[in-house]
């Protein structure tokens, strides 16, 4: 019998081992085109044909003057790197083949996993914060403001920390950047998710965290949160969260860059309504010293104020003032976003900003149909720069092209 299994063993590996040699990768051109805009520390993404193994790759510059930069593939086989200079109209062709494959010793963009948060990292130092498990409350605060399944801290490239959570003489509920709907309808009830202390419903999302990866050029998380419905007679679980979120190392050190992507479905079959409403979706709480007026500001792709409340902005920029130092972050919203460009909610007196696609009138998250958001993060030093956020709104919005063809 342990002869029998043994042939069949090695004829089974011997098999395996000609299909994997007979369906390696072949080398590749990867070439860039720039398109109608400069582009610089620009983030590039794209997918490899079947069977190339995820890792690290410098890439062999045909065409240009970029040298090698690194390629981090992804076990889903999405290519990453960074193009670093390349001007409107031109374009830059690399070689790829699978003895580039390389390790870097550190990755560049690390992670740090503890009891109740994960941590992404840049230049030894953190740059945001997530909590996978629930947080820890001040004593006195109602039990229901416990949650996980959100990020805060968030840091300026110098360290100036711009979001704030559990603010026990405002807003307990607002947790630095976190997702969660107000005024909604489900199976003939109205549970709202942004106010826990209403206790009709809440986000449960412990033991959210399902992946983490580290690299040379980005690092991140995936995370899964669940919508429950208090206000039944059983709690029943209205609709499912996934977060993707993802730091780069641009090489700019200027800013730190990162995104959310999530996408929301239904978890019975049945719809969730959102009446038109102020406010909902992905919020954000700046820091505390940004609630006096005359400190937090606020700045929209259309060049408006806190009088931008309930217009359409591509990108939102809040900053301000805190222990002497100028900082801030904004907030890009992607063209393919519901409804875009989407209207905004813009606190009249508070450090509070989000997306707010209700205030166009109601909507359904209905079965089949997911409710997808994407939103990228640039943090600052100083006053804001409104033609580089353009320019970085642009980098995200249209992408350069990418064409991979056999060498």
């Amino acid at each position: 019998m342990r002869l029998v299994w043994s042939s069949l063993w090695v004829g089974a590996m011997l098999l395996l081992f000609t299909d994997v040699r007979a369906q390696a990768p072949d080398p590749v051109v990867v070439t860039v085109s720039a398109g109608d805009l400069d582009r610089h520390q620009t983030v590039v993404r794209f997918h490899l044909p079947d069977h190339w193994k995820a890792g690290h790759y410098r890439l062999q510059e045909i065409e240009g003057g970029e040298g090698a930069p690194w390629l981090q593939l992804s076990n889903d086989g999405e290519a990453t790197f960074v193009l670093h200079q390349l001007e409107a109209g031109a374009r830059r062709t690399y070689r790829l083949s699978p003895g580039q494959r390389v390790e870097p010793q550190t990755p560049g963009v690390p992670i740090r996993i503890e009891e109740r948060t994960i941590s992404l990292m840049k230049g030894g130092e953190d740059v945001l914060r997530y909590y996978h498990r629930e947080n820890e409350l001040p004593a006195g605060l109602d039990p229901m403001y416990r949650r996980a399944g959100y990020i805060h801290p968030v840091y300026s490239p110098s360290g100036v920390q711009l979001t704030n959570h559990l603010n026990e003489a405002q807003h307990p509920h607002h947790y630095g950047i976190w997702s969660a709907w107000t005024s909604t309808e489900f199976q003939g009830r109205t549970p709202d998710f942004w106010n826990p202390h209403n206790h009709s419903g809440r986000v449960v999302a412990e033991d959210s965290l399902q992946v983490a990866w580290e690299g040379e050029v980005h690092a991140g998380f995936r995370s899964r949160h669940f919508f429950e419905d208090l206000s039944a007679e059983v709690p029943v679980i209205a609709l499912n969260e996934s977060w993707e979120v993802t730091l780069y190392n641009t090489g700019d050190r200027a800013y730190h860059q990162f995104d959310l992507e999530l996408v929301q479905t239904v978890n019975t079959g049945q719809p969730l309504a959102l009446p038109e409403y102020r406010y909902g979706g992905v919020g954000f709480r700046g820091h505390p010293d940004w609630d006096d007026p005359a400190n937090g500001r606020f700045l929209t792709s259309e060049g408006l104020g806190r009088d931008g409340h309930a217009t359409r902005a591509r990108w939102v920029h809040i900053g301000g003032e805190s222990h002497g130092e100028q900082a801030g972050i904004a907030i890009l919203s992607h063209p393919e976003n519901f409804r875009h460009p989407q209207t905004v909610r813009i606190h009249p007196d508070e450090a509070f900003f989000n997306y707010a696609p209700s205030q166009l009138g109601e909507f359904e998250i209905r079965s089949g149909e997911p409710y997808h958001a994407r939103y990228r993060y640039i943090t600052t030093d100083g006053e804001p720069d409104p033609e580089e956020i353009e320019r970085l709104w642009f980098d995200y919005a249209y992408p350069p092209g990418i064409t991979v063809q056999p060498e």
